[in-house]
C-alpha cells in the first residue's frame, strides 16, 4: 500500500512492520491534507491518494479517519449497526434459527396476553428479526474499563473485521498517549497486519516501530 500527496511532495510506501507517522508542521498543509481526506470519505474527489498494487483505492470504502479521541468509545453508531447486522445474520443460521424464532414467538405470546385484558384497542407488530431485541437490551461493546489505547485498539480491530477497513488514520494521537502506550498500540496493530498512519502537528519521541516523515514549516520534506 502506498500514499501520495503531490502538493506537498509526499510519496511513501506503507511498510508491514512500521506505522507511518506523518508530522506536518506547516498549518496550511496540515489543514489541506486532513480536509482532503475527510472530503474523500464524504464521497468527493481529492488529491490525497492511497493505492494498492498501483491501483488507487476507494477511500470511502477502505479508509477510516479518527479525529476525536476525547471522549472516545468503541460504541460508535456505524460500528453498532454493523454489530447488529452480524448478530442478526448469526441468529438465523442453522445453529440458532430454531431458538431465535422460539424466542420471538414467546415474546409475541406474552405481549398478546399482556394486552388481552385491557379495555383499550391495542395491537402489536411482531418483529421479523431480533434487531429490536438487541436494541432493547442495549447490546454494545464493553469498553468502560478500558484505557484510551485499549479502546482505540479494540475499535480499529473491530472496524477492520466488521466494516472491512484496510487503512486507519489518526489525528494527533501522540498527544493523548504516553510513548509506552503508543509503542504497545503500534505493535498490537502491526501483529494484526493493520495499516495505520498517524498525522501529527508536532514531533514526538521516535519509536522503534514507526517510520517518520516530517513536512516542516517551509514545506520541506524531511
Amino acid at each position: 500500500m502506498m500514499i501520495a500527496y503531490p502538493a506537498a511532495d509526499i510519496s511513501c510506501e506503507l511498510k508491514e512492520d512500521k506505522v507511518l507517522e506523518l508530522i506536518i508542521e506547516n498549518q496550511h498543509i496540515f489543514y489541506n491534507i486532513v480536509s482532503d481526506i475527510q472530503s474523500q470519505l464524504d464521497g468527493n474527489d481529492g488529491a490525497f491518494v492511497v493505492s494498492e498494487n498501483y491501483q488507487p483505492m476507494d477511500m470511502r470504502k477502505n479508509t477510516e479517519l479518527i479525529t476525536q479521541l476525547v471522549p472516545f468509545t468503541v460504541n460508535q453508531k456505524d460500528l453498532i449497526s454493523k454489530l447488529y447486522a452480524l448478530l442478526k445474520k448469526e441468529a438465523v443460521d442453522e445453529k440458532m434459527y430454531q431458538q431465535t424464532y422460539e424466542i420471538l414467538s414467546r415474546i409475541s405470546e406474552y405481549l398478546y396476553e399482556l394486552i388481552e385484558g385491557q379495555e383499550m384497542e391495542l395491537t402489536i407488530t411482531v418483529p421479523e428479526d431480533i434487531t429490536g431485541i438487541l436494541k432493547a437490551f442495549d447490546m454494545s461493546f464493553d469498553d468502560k474499563d478500558m484505557s484510551l489505547s485499549e479502546k482505540i485498539l479494540e475499535y480499529i480491530i473491530t472496524s477492520r473485521d466488521l466494516k472491512g477497513k484496510k487503512l486507519f488514520i489518526t489525528l494527533n494521537l501522540r498527544s493523548y498517549l504516553t510513548d509506552n502506550q503508543t509503542e504497545q498500540l503500534f505493535q498490537s496493530l502491526l501483529l494484526k497486519k493493520i495499516q495505520l498512519i498517524c498525522i501529527e502537528s508536532t514531533e514526538h519521541s521516535r519509536l522503534c516501530n514507526e517510520e517518520v516523515i516530517i513536512i516542516d514549516k517551509d514545506m520541506c520534506v524531511i
